[in-house]
This record gives C-alpha cells, structure tokens and sequence, in this order.
C-alpha cells in the first residue's frame, strides 16, 4: 500500500520513461508514486535492441535535431552509467547491390561526427574491401567493396537501467507500486486495486499501452499510438561471428539488421511491423524468424543458421506516434482534464532529456518554480538493484 494520500505526481507505467521521470522528479523534491501493470522494465524497453545510439538512419529523414540529442544522450549516458552504457564499434558492409553506396555512407558517418562533436568515442573510419575482410572473414566476400566503422553504446541488459533509475527514485522518497492497475483517471487523482492516491498531475507513460490507459479517464482523444512490432532472435556464437556489431541492409527490403554481441551470445534484429493488437500480446512470428535467418545467412553465409540454432525470440511494439514517420517523442496535454499529460514515443537512448523536459512541465503544472534538473550530472549506481523493495 502507498504510505500517504496525496502526490504531486503519480506516473503510470514503470518502464525506462516512467523510471526516469520518476528519479527526476523525485530529485527535485516533488513527491512521487509510480504505478506499473507488472514488473519495472520488463515491457517494451526490455524488448528493444539494446542499442544506445545516435539513430544513424534518422539522418536521411533530416531529422537532425533528434540525431544531435541522441548523440548528446548517448555521451551522457556514457558518463553516468558507466556499469551499464558501454561503447560499441559498429561495421557497416558495403556491398556493390546495396542501396547506400560508399559516398553515401561516407557522408552519412562525417555528420554523424560532426553532429557529436566533442564525444568521447573514436571517429569513424572507411575501410577497403581487403581491410574489411581482415577484420571480418565471416562476411560475404561476393559484391563487397569496403565499409564503414564507427561507435555507438550498448546497454547489455537494459532492465537495470530502469532498476538503477527506480533505486535512484526511491533513494529520494519515490514510492513504487507494481502489479498493481490503475482502474480509473480523474481530476483528482487516481483509482487502482485497492487504493485511491490524490495527485497534482498524472503522467501516462505507459508507451504501447497509453491508448488503454486513457479509457480509464474522461478524455476523448484520438489514437496516439500507431506502434510498430520489433522482433529479435538470439543465438548461441556461430562460425564467423563478428567480434563487434554488425550494421546490415537487408537484401530483401533494405532494412537495417543489427548482429550484435550480447551477453556471450549474439542478438539479431529487429524486425519493423505494423501492429494494432494487444501489446500483451505480441509474438515473434515465424516469417520473421525467416527473414531474420535469411539476412544473417547471406551476409555471414559461414553461419549456416537454422530455427534449431534459436536460444530465445522476443518481440516489442515500439510506442511510435500515430500517424507520424518521426522517431521524435512529445507530450501531449488533454483539455478535458487538464492534470494529465500522456508521453508519446521516446527512444531508450533518450528518455533522460524526455524526462527532464517533462519534469519541467509538471512544475508548471503545479505553479511551482522547478529546481535544476541534475540527472545529466549525478552518477546512476547499480549497487543494491537486487534489494529494493517495491
């Protein structure tokens, strides 16, 4: 049960979002609660890729100020969570029927430098067709002409980082609830199994579940979701494995496939569906298996993956606007009950600067002067994840 009544805020979700709105509330002193369905993190964010990154490919959608914030963010994390953001190279192969050739590619890694001057990660480098297949013998040798080697950042296992951000909140008077639903929104606060909690504003952060989470309340809203499913597969080390990530075009649809080394095992994906149902619900299907294996197979054709080589699939819906290509997040205010603010979207690279930017509104909310945001700064510690009581 809640130790008291009456909340400046209460966020409903416990993912990497509502973690980290949560730690950043609590930092600048505003009480706290945070609901969550079932177990902190184990939604879309421990779906994801595992990738902390600039969106390399954002760029030939001109989306160069979400570019530039998820370099900043990637940089930052770097810096506060060094136990759990770590740098990862990156090969692009570039084969002569790809659809970015080798200019293209080249101009793509130059403002991608560019845009995260000052980073703390090595430059990019173009390598020949005999370099790359030094490095990387497992590559197909047929069309290749060269490609591309730059550094992003990998979150092994970003579960803890929602647990990290959670301990944080708590550490600063956050309470937690989980498995616990919120049965009914209002202008005074919030309904859920067993309880009622007064709130000043309530923040939806539910992601692929902020449309079910509206029906709890008075709004009339239009769809804010128009998610999409991810799907990954995992499999044990196989013959020519790369030491570091792959960055692949798919032949099929020209794609991006990820190959990535993940805890002693390699992380394939993802795919990038439609997907309208129950995000309880989502499965990896077996034609995206398919295709996963048949990506993986011809670019490493030594790999010889089959269904029998598969560990473990999982999938995700990506909590994307609806209606909209952008990759951006935003906040969405509803008229009909003015203390709710629904998160739209959002990226796991960049749910700090999401969280200080909707901090900054609930203070406003309140009519309240908000205190510096310090989560850019303050070092998130993983010790003691496994003790906290929730």
């Amino acid at each position: 049960m809640v130790r008291a009544s009456r909340y400046d805020v209460v966020i409903i979700g416990g993912g990497i979002n509502g973690a980290g709105i949560a730690r950043d509330a609590a930092m600048r002193g505003l009480k706290v609660l945070l609901i969550e369905k079932g177990e902190v993190g184990a939604g879309t964010t421990s779906a994801s890729t595992r990738l902390i990154h600039g969106g390399l490919r954002y760029l030939e959608h001109f989306e160069f100020g979400l570019v530039y914030e998820s370099l900043r963010e990637r940089e930052t994390l770097l810096r506060i969570a060094p136990d759990l953001v770590r740098s990862l190279p990156m090969a692009i192969p570039i084969f002569k029927q790809s659809r970015r050739g080798r200019l293209t590619i080249r101009a793509g890694m130059i403002l991608y430098d560019l845009l995260s001057w000052g980073k703390s990660l090595p430059r990019h480098r173009m390598l020949s067709r005999t370099e790359t297949l030094e490095r990387w013998p497992g590559l197909n040798p047929e069309g290749l002409v060269g490609s591309a080697l730059y550094y992003d950042a990998q979150v092994e296992f970003p579960e803890r980082l929602v647990l990290a951000n959670i301990q944080s909140a708590v550490e600063f008077g956050a309470e937690v609830l989980t498995h616990t639903r919120v049965t009914k929104i209002t202008v005074l606060g919030v309904e859920f199994g067993g309880g009622f909690a007064e709130a000043g504003v309530v923040i939806n952060a539910a992601g692929p579940w902020i449309d079910l989470v509206l029906e709890h309340s008075p709004v009339k809203s239009p769809k804010l979701i128009g998610g999409t499913k991810g799907s990954h597969i995992a499999v044990p080390v196989f013959p020519g494995a790369p030491a570091n990530a792959i960055y692949l075009e798919a032949r099929s649809d020209g794609r991006p496939i990820f190959v990535i080394p993940w805890n002693k095992l390699y992380l394939i994906g993802t795919t990038d569906v439609p997907f309208e149902g129950d995000p309880d619900e989502v499965r990896c299907e077996d034609w995206e298996i398919d295709y996963l294996l048949s990506e993986t197979n011809l670019a490493l054709p030594g790999a010889k993956l089959t269904r029998d080589s598969i560990l473990q699939t999982y999938s995700g819906v990506r909590p994307l606007p609806y209606q909209s290509s952008t990759r951006r997040h935003f906040i969405r205010e509803h008229p009909q009950l003015s203390n709710l603010l629904s998160i739209v979207g959002g990226k796991l690279t960049t749910y700090r600067s999401l969280s200080e930017e909707c901090v900054d509104l609930i203070f406003r909310k309140l009519g309240r002067k908000s205190p510096p945001c310090r989560t850019a700064t303050e070092i998130l510690t993983t010790d003691n994840t496994d003790k906290i009581r929730i």
